[in-house]
Order: structure tokens, then sequence, then C-alpha cells
């Protein structure tokens, strides 16, 4: 049945029955040869009755469904979270000891230029990766995107793994400040 797919669980059931019901009184009233159009026309008239209690019972049930629904909904316990400080039950993450760092330079034409580095290695060592890859690049500045942070001259000295780039990240290449 075509209309029956805006229905789920036990109301797509009482539909589908429903049309299939009448499907067969249809087939069945198509043999009857009319030799009684009284006896038809009272067998229409039955088949409309069973059809509107049909339909009514289909309507019935998704009005209760819908009901049951709605009171489940209401009767729902505030969440634990809410109430009550949230109970760990999973184990904090061991503290992993990265040893090589992979960047992907996000370079101002828009291309990925990715690479791995050490985590002891230096941001300085990195900029100089850039210039040795693409040497147009005269003056540019590193950042990331989240967290938000432009990174100065002076962290140039300080390690990947101290930045908190390790073990993977993505950093921004922007010709909006010198180096």
């Amino acid at each position: 049945p075509t209309f029956c797919y805006l229905f789920r669980g036990t109301t797509a059931l009482y539909c589908k029955q429903w049309y299939q019901r009448r499907v067969r009184e249809a087939v069945v009233s198509t043999q009857s040869t009319g030799d009684d159009m009284k006896i038809m026309a009272e067998e229409r008239r039955q088949k409309k009755l069973e059809d509107e209690r049909s339909r009514k019972q289909v309507l019935a049930q998704i009005k209760k469904d819908r009901e049951a629904k709605a009171a489940e909904r209401r009767s729902e316990p505030i969440p634990a979270a809410a109430t009550a400080p949230p109970v760990s039950t999973i184990p904090a993450a061991p503290n992993k000891n990265y040893d090589e760092c992979r960047l992907q330079l996000r370079l101002p034409s828009g291309q990925p230029l990715v690479n791995s580095f050490k985590a002891e290695d230096t941001l300085g060592d990195v900029v100089a990766f850039i210039r040795e890859q693409h040497s147009e690049l005269e003056s540019f500045s590193l950042m990331t995107s989240f967290p938000r942070k432009n990174y100065q001259t002076s962290e140039y000295t300080l390690s990947l793994k101290s930045l908190g780039l390790c073990p993977s990240s993505v950093l921004i290449v922007s010709k909006q400040g010198p180096v």
C-alpha cells in the first residue's frame, strides 16, 4: 500500500491488514456476476461500514500510541547528570609519550602539505621545512584554527610536543605576518 509507509510499528501493521482486506473484497466483488443488484448494493454498504470501522480502529490505535509516548516522555525521571555529579566509569586515558608529530600544513593557496616531525623538533624546524619546500613564501605566520592561536617568532624555539601539536595537528600558513 502506498500510504502505509507513513506509519510505524503496530499502526503500519493495522494499515497493511486493512488494505489487504480491502483488496480481497474488491477481487470478490469483481468476480460476482451482477445477477442480484440489491445483494451487491448491500455488500458494498457493508464493505463501506467495515472499511470505516477499520479506519477508525487504525486512527484510535495511532492516538493510543501517541498518548503512550507522550506519557512516557512526561514520566521520564530527571537525568542523573543534572542532579548528581557525574561518576566516570571509563578510566582516564593514560598520558601517552609520543615521539612523532604528524603535521598538516595548509598553505595560503589552500594546498595541504603533510610531513612527520620528531616530537622534540622545534616550530623553527617546521618553518625551515616550509621555506625549503616553498621558497616563494618569503614572510608568513603560523596559526592553528582550533584552539585558535597565532604563533609568534619567540615560540619558534619551543618543541612541537610542548606546544601541544603532538601526535597530529593542522597548522595554517598565512602571509599576514612577518617571520
